[in-house]
């Protein structure tokens, strides 16, 4: 039915079409799912912007979180991507160093970094970043404050 040649250009085909359509997959499976993150827990936190990185996929706002002791811990939240953040109005400016913010997040898993998935973050004038918090399934819901 089919000759040796005839086979190795179907073959050639088939796996042409099947590099093709593993493409449109790659960057679903890139991103990744927050799972680091734990959903069912959420703190709240109040420090000021040391750093920020607005970058995509996802921007970062590090902060200098006080701890009882009188020191302070340097926290990185996940707070979106920039399409999101620009079209809420948000612009890199709004997060200026010195800014003091208040950030309710779910924590990393891993106690020792100190990472979250920001749920919603506060600015000194009022405006809100809300967003839903990375890990999947239903997570608790941070408090407001």
């Amino acid at each position: 039915m089919f000759n040796a040649s005839s086979r190795a250009k179907l073959g050639w085909a088939t796996l042409s079409w099947l590099a093709a359509a593993s493409l449109g997959v790659l960057p679903a499976s890139a991103h990744h799912s927050g799972g680091a993150f734990d959903p069912n827990k959420c703190f709240v936190f109040k420090g000021t912007v040391r750093q920020l990185a607005w970058a995509n996929p996802h921007s970062w706002i590090y902060l200098l979180v006080p701890r009882p002791d009188g020191s302070t811990e340097l926290w990185g939240f996940e707070i979106g991507t920039i399409d999101t953040l620009a079209s809420e109005g948000f612009r890199p400016s709004d997060f200026s160093r010195g800014t003091k913010v208040t950030v309710a997040a779910h924590a990393n898993r891993d106690p020792g970094k100190h990472t979250g998935s920001s749920s919603r973050l506060v600015l000194p004038n009022g405006r809100v970043i809300g967003g839903a918090p990375a890990g999947g399934g239903q997570p608790v819901s941070c408090p407001n404050y």
